[in-house]
């Protein structure tokens, strides 16, 4: 093309130039494309302009599947290209260029030369007028850059969880839960999902599990321990699958800090508090000056506990399940996962749980005792309370049920002789009751007794032979 095809504005220029400022112009761009070398992971290329004064940034993100080395390469000449085009130009031809259309290239006539334009828009008249930016066709000869090929290696996936439910008799909120969970990954998929059952059989949503409970196994077996006491004679040693275990105060471990879970052979788990913790090699805890019979199931402190049994840290990642009473005795379905994932994905965990009355259990009664009168035995007994029964000046324990009611059982050979109810703590055993029942007088009674609840039943209960005073 020459000049002679440009039709001269009316100043008789033959083409308007313009130049954009180079603070509009990036000084930088990223590029963001899909690697086919590294597993199809999305991945981005940054190309960088050496000189100038603009900082501006551009981002641009393009369905494109390719090399590190050719995304390298597009961003290098993505970027050239567009300071290229800060040059436009307008120019008008005569009618013998009426088969151009936007996308062509012109060579327009310069003092210095011919240079490339690739026309952007296109204006129809007697006279054409063209729209275009400058384009500089060698910095498609940039070659792509020799990188080295990433080393593809498999992620790390959570697994299924590792879920544990607790059957606990401590009341740890108002109103009580029936039942806990613990759960454990590796790696911690950053939150799980917790799902129930409906009775339709669908899942609904419960809630989010944000932590990782802190879940192990004993090393030692641990003996009997005394209740009502700090046990100082058994020491045992848990290795934890995470966090850490420390010593607390004597009055922090009686206010309800460094509580354990212990699950023993049969199923029940024992709630112990400890004192004092040492480390003794990699996630492993040497326990000592322990609190024993927890909840009181005084009947689990007596209890050996080998090797191997399940420890939970009870901190606030144990989650309660249900408060409702409703679900007493009813099997309940429970999915647990990674809450990024459908709960009906292979990294679900399913469970079954029974909720039991454990945590709403009236506790044992303590300090029974037998005094023979004219009418018979007097039988007597101090009752326990789960909450609000640690301060000197109440004149009384509470009764922490809606009524009273007391069951004391007299036993005979592993039976039940006879059963007395009482409305208070005491009951009276008839002279000619015991006649009945053993021929006469006793020097020594065995019995069991029970607090009675309006709600779950008969308590946790004492079982002691005693001597009739």
């Amino acid at each position: 093309m020459t000049s002679d095809d440009v039709v001269p504005a009316k100043d008789g220029t033959l083409l308007q130039l313009t130049r954009a400022d180079d603070t509009d112009l990036p000084h930088e761009l990223s590029l963001a494309f899909t690697d086919s070398e590294w597993d199809y992971r999305p991945a981005t290329m940054l190309s960088r302009r050496l000189e100038g004064a603009t900082r501006r940034s551009s981002q641009t993100d393009i369905p494109l599947v390719t090399t590190r080395a050719q995304a390298q390469r597009a961003a290098d000449v993505w970027l050239q290209d567009l300071w290229v085009a800060r040059e436009t130009a307008q120019v008008t031809l005569r009618p013998g260029f009426a088969a151009l259309e936007v996308g062509d290239l012109l060579a327009l006539p310069f003092d210095s030369g011919e240079r490339m334009f690739r026309i952007s828009r296109a204006t129809d008249g007697v006279a054409r007028t063209f729209e275009c930016r400058a384009v500089d066709l060698s910095v498609h000869d940039h070659a792509a850059p020799d990188l080295a090929r990433r080393v593809t290696t498999a992620p790390r996936l959570p697994g299924p969880a590792r879920i544990e439910i607790l059957d606990l008799a401590v009341a740890r909120a108002d109103p009580p839960a029936l039942q806990y969970l613990a759960a454990f990954a590796a790696p911690w998929p950053g939150a799980l999902a917790l799902w129930r059952s409906t009775a339709s059989g669908t899942f609904d949503f419960v809630q989010r599990i944000e932590k990782s409970a802190i879940i192990g196994q004993t090393l030692d077996d641990l003996g009997a321990g005394p209740l009502g006491i700090f046990d100082r004679a058994n020491v045992f040693r848990v290795s934890m699958s995470g966090g850490a275990l420390s010593s607390a105060d004597d009055l922090d471990v009686l206010g309800g800090r460094n509580l354990l879970a212990l699950r023993g052979g049969d199923g029940a788990w024992e709630v112990l508090g400890f004192a004092q913790a040492e480390l003794v090699g990699a996630q492993t805890w040497r326990l000592s000056r322990l609190l024993r019979g927890i909840g009181g199931q005084d009947a689990l402190a007596g209890r050996i506990l080998p090797a191997g049994s399940t420890v939970v840290l009870l901190d606030d990642s144990v989650i309660p399940l249900t408060t409702s009473i409703d679900a007493l005795g009813i099997v309940t379905r429970y999915r647990i996962g990674p809450a990024a994932r459908d709960h009906a994905d292979d990294a679900y965990v399913e469970v079954q749980a029974t909720a039991g009355p454990l945590a709403l259990q009236p506790y044992s009664p303590v300090r029974p005792r037998a005094m023979r009168t004219p009418d018979g035995v007097r039988i007597s007994f101090l009752r326990r309370a789960r909450r609000e029964n640690d301060g000197w000046e109440t004149a009384d324990i509470p009764v922490g049920e809606a009524s009273e009611s007391y069951l004391v059982e007299v036993i005979v050979a592993g039976g039940v002789k006879r059963s007395l109810a009482s409305v208070q703590t005491t009951v009276l055993y008839p002279s000619a009751q015991e006649v009945a029942d053993f021929g006469g007088p006793q020097a020594t009674l065995t019995l069991r007794v029970v607090q009675v609840s309006g709600v779950v039943g008969r308590g946790i209960p004492l079982e002691a032979t005693i001597a009739v005073l």
